[in-house]
């Protein structure tokens, strides 16, 4: 391809065609598909965008250097220049060089090739275009109020936006070239600025190609502005590099993008959230704060401001190069499952596999509008940069050593929670990442880091035990899978490989209160939080807290011995199989009625939510039943649920509290060691209490089923 380097003046002229051939471009037409010039727009996007791209004109001037714009694309046909993309640039330009040719009063033969820009878009743009090219201000007010007060000016020009848009961008021009002098001399003899011109027949005019050219003609964006202002940062830092950029700008990476375009068929914005989270990982490896405007991410980063700036232009360059030239979702269909366990695939728990469009998508973007919950997480930014690592790596990488090491990196990832954080108050991000690096390009685990330490432990202690026992590699990685584990296997540990696929199936086909009535029999598997402690229920949360160790909990081996004694236990892992274990509990004599007996036998006091219970300082039996996780406000006692329940929940409950509501004058409470009846009068107030001692052994364990004590007691009040 012939690309020709142009100033607006140049452009018109002739010029040469890769073939050899001459062509020649007399006239400008901004065509009716394209939108109409929205540079001059109000917003304060686009403001702050116009004010970039006339202060890199106004640097480039002012410093007589040479400024070297973005593409343009375009049709030639009798002479007539159709620009398909670099509209707005070109519309600017010829603002610029009009204010230039009457503020330095240059002879008209020498400003006459303003004459051929025109717009198709509305006939009253080009009017305008025609108009102002004769028209000479004064410079004694505001330029937009002095052309409206031109005869010439129709009142309705004033609902074209374009019209309006160029008003705005004159009066933006003359605000910073005022006080300037040379300006024309700059633009046409100095040529301080310029941009390459590509002629669409150079590349191949297809159908999709236009639909990429023409896809800018929606929404504005800073896009083509940020590549002007990249470009020229790039090129104080290394001519080449920024060579590249440019080329890579417009054509590999364009490509590259162009299948998770958004749906307004551009792909601006995901090259844009890409660009700030290859930045990002920059900012946190150099310990630099984040920035949320583009131009300055750029000048921090990619200037000659940074030391490291050709280290980093080099790594921006290689983090989009490495997903060119291949399938990016076939790569990660690979690679990766969603929700099932799949062979050779690592899971991540989530149904969209394809990182890196997940990224371009949804990057920098929050869920909430306190932009407190990121919907591109902070796990995830640290699984898709192992995943590029590898790829910028992967002649040094076999594909098994790859996936082997990413599964490592996402165990890492999933069980570290509380330790992934980039606050004020810790940023383990840069370790993290290098943590993360260092596996993926070594297959070695460092035995200190950011990550959780018992996690890190664990994923030592597999790969080694991995070594000796080959043969169960497939079934540990299938439980790693599992939900509830996210590749946390501490609760079954290694030491019981025997237990791997019947954990799988425990959980995977038997009912939750079944398997935690079952465990038990086995033993008192609660984990205490502070001053409350937790059973699994029908919720895969509960479970989750109780499979993963934490500083937080108490019991945790508690729960792990008595799962592991239950999967021993067990020659079928079945509902039925659950079933026997539990009923041989109850039905054996030997069996203590503690509070764990009671849990076995009435269901109904397992909580369906959180799982949480709080026991009173007067002993075991006085338990509560808590409706939230955290807070002793709605909360039951448990023996006065089972009463209720036995009692075919006839009698009142109420929200919350520990009394069985059996008449408008008898009410009933459980305590540790008794039963409580009181007696109210018909204002409700208490007027005689009966108490029926619960028998119990010397070390406080109930003879006799206090459920069925209670049964009796109801039956003796309420004559039944």
């Amino acid at each position: 391809m012939n690309i020709n380097e142009c100033t607006f003046q140049s452009v018109f002229g002739e010029h040469i065609a890769s073939d050899g051939t001459k062509y020649k471009i007399n006239k400008i037409e901004i065509p009716i598909i394209q939108r109409d010039y929205a540079q001059g727009r109000q917003t304060s996007t686009v403001k702050r965008v116009r004010e970039r791209f006339l202060n890199n004109i106004f640097d480039a001037i002012k410093n007589h250097r040479h400024l070297t714009l973005d593409f343009v694309y375009g049709e030639i046909n009798d002479g007539k220049l159709t620009p398909l993309d670099g509209q707005q640039r070109l519309t600017t330009l010829f603002l610029l060089h009009w204010y230039a040719s009457k503020k330095d009063n240059i002879d008209e033969d020498q400003w006459a090739f303003l004459r051929n820009f025109s717009y198709y878009t509305r006939p009253s743009s080009d009017d305008f275009c025609q108009k102002l090219t004769e028209f000479k201000p004064r410079f004694e007010i505001v330029l937009s109020d002095e052309i409206k007060d031109q005869t010439w000016f129709q009142y309705q020009w004033q609902n074209d936006p374009t019209i309006t848009g160029m008003l705005v961008m004159i009066d933006a021009i003359h605000e910073l070239f005022g006080k300037e002098t040379g300006l024309w001399h700059a633009l046409v003899d100095e040529q301080s600025v310029s941009f390459y011109f590509l002629p669409i027949s150079e590349m191949g005019l297809t159908d999709e190609l236009y639909i990429k050219m023409n896809s800018r003609g929606k929404p504005l964006t800073s896009f083509e502005h940020f590549k002007a202002e990249f470009e020229s940062l790039a090129e104080k830092v290394n001519h080449d590099i920024a060579e590249e950029f440019r080329h890579k700008f417009d054509l590999d990476w364009t490509d590259m993008l162009f299948p998770y375009r958004g749906g307004n068929d551009i792909i601006d914005d995901e090259f844009m959230r890409y660009f700030f989270f290859v930045s990002d990982l920059l900012c946190y490896i150099q310990d630099k704060p984040l920035q949320k405007d583009e131009f300055k991410l750029a000048k921090i980063l990619y200037s000659f401001e940074n030391p490291d700036a050709i280290d980093n232009l080099n790594f921006l360059k290689s983090a989009y190069d490495c997903w060119c030239g291949f399938n990016i979702d076939e790569f990660f269909g690979k690679h990766f499952s969603g929700n099932q366990f799949q062979s050779g695939k690592t899971k991540i728990f989530q149904d969209n596999l394809n990182l890196f469009k997940q990224c371009c998508d949804e990057y920098g973007e929050y869920v909430d509008s306190g932009n407190r919950t990121r919907k591109f997480p902070l796990s995830l930014t640290l699984l898709l940069y192992a995943v590029i690592v590898y790829l910028q790596n992967r002649q040094n990488i076999s594909e098994n050593d790859f996936q082997r090491r990413i599964r490592i990196v996402r165990n890492l990832i999933w069980n570290s929670r509380f330790e992934i954080r980039a606050d004020a108050q810790r940023n383990n991000m840069p370790v993290l990442l290098a943590e993360t690096k260092e596996i993926i390009l070594t297959g070695i685990i460092p035995e200190k880091g950011a990550y959780n330490q018992r996690q890190r432990e664990e994923e030592l202690a597999k790969s080694e035990w991995l070594k000796q026992n080959r043969q169960y590699e497939e079934e540990l990685f299938h439980l790693e899978d599992h939900n509830l584990l996210y590749g946390c296997i501490a609760i079954i540990g290694t030491e019981n490989p025997s237990n791997f696929n019947k954990f799988r199936k425990l959980f995977n086909i038997c009912e939750r209160k079944l398997i935690s009535r079952a465990l038990l029999t086995i033993g008192n598997y609660s984990q205490r939080l502070d001053w409350r402690w937790q059973l699994g229920t029908r919720n895969d949360s509960t479970w989750r807290d109780l499979f993963h160790p934490s500083n937080q909990r108490k019991g945790f081996e508690n729960t792990k011995n008595a799962l592991n004694s239950l999967l021993n236990r067990l020659e079928e892992v079945s509902d039925n199989a659950l079933l026997e274990n539990v009923e041989h509990y109850l039905n054996d004599i030997a069996t203590p009625k503690d509070l764990r007996y009671y849990f076995v036998k009435y269901p109904v006091m397992l909580s369906d939510t959180y799982g949480m219970y709080y026991s009173y300082d007067d002993g075991a039996y006085h338990t509560a039943k808590m409706h939230t996780s955290e807070r002793l406000v709605r909360h039951w006692n448990v023996f006065t649920l089972a009463l209720h329940d036995r009692l075919e929940r006839k009698y009142g409950l109420g929200d919350y509290g520990d009394r069985l509501q059996l008449t408008e004058e008898f009410s009933l409470q459980y305590f540790n060691d008794k039963i409580v009846i009181y007696e109210s009068d018909a204002d409700g107030n208490e007027i005689n209490q009966d108490v029926y001692q619960i028998e119990q052994d010397e070390d406080g364990i109930d003879i006799k089923d206090r459920v069925e004590q209670g049964v009796e007691v109801v039956k003796q009040i309420v004559g039944e």
